[in-house]
């Protein structure tokens, strides 16, 4: 367990380093995505149709980094790290939550551990922790340009409350196509890249959706 939250907290620092540093920054990024395609390519029992529909998957995904911060002010790192922190909000609360309340599962096939009453636990702590935060912070005001953030201040929360959990269903989906539990080995205790971002590829894909055909006019 140390070892688990010593690695964390480098990754967690890693990562706000890299959204946060400079406006090139999260270009960075590409590196991980990389790194999980060739996890998909040595993952011997996944077909090769469904090693293509995984490196597509990421290759999205890159593209929706690329437009939000094409899309976005000079804030647009901060963008991308807020979407990390609901994340890591909706896992450790979806977690605690279904250690202590967990009784249904949510989806058994995919992921054994993880329950309904988990699952809303960690929605309704990413919204509201989300949307207390982000309604003070004023920087973030400048999300494609929108004026008055705090009218809109709740859709990023709820997004990501909703679609994080499924992009974790997602990468465990691939996982049980090639039966490994976990993707390969990034950080001790944590799996590999796949494991630390699967429901970041997903989260960033609808958040660009979002970004580009409801906020922008």
């Amino acid at each position: 367990m140390t070892k688990r939250i010593f690695w964390g907290t480098i990754y967690a620092l890693a990562i706000f380093w890299i959204c946060n540093a400079e406006t090139w920054s999260p270009l960075i990024l590409i590196f991980p995505l990389i790194s999980i395609c060739l996890e998909f390519i040595r993952m011997k029992k996944l077909k090769t149709l469904e090693k293509l529909t995984g490196i597509s998957y990421v290759i999205l995904s890159g593209c929706s980094i690329w437009s939000i911060s094409e899309l976005s002010s000079n804030n647009n790192t901060s963008i991308i790290f807020i979407i990390f922190i609901l994340i890591w909000i909706s896992d450790s609360m979806a977690y605690l939550g279904g250690k202590f309340l967990g009784k249904t599962p949510l989806a058994i096939e995919l992921s054994p551990k993880k329950t309904w009453e988990g699952a809303i636990i960690g929605f309704l702590f990413t919204f509201f922790i989300g949307l207390l935060g982000l309604v003070e912070i004023d920087p973030f005001s400048e999300f494609q340009s929108i004026k008055s953030w705090q009218r809109i201040s709740w859709a990023l929360p709820l997004t990501i409350g909703i679609v994080a959990p499924i992009g974790d269903l997602i990468g465990s989906k691939f996982k049980r196509l090639a039966k490994v539990k976990d993707s390969g080995i990034f950080l001790p205790g944590h799996g590999g890249f796949l494991d630390r971002f699967d429901s970041f590829l997903f989260s960033v894909i609808v958040v660009a959706i979002f970004q580009s055909y409801i906020l922008i006019p």
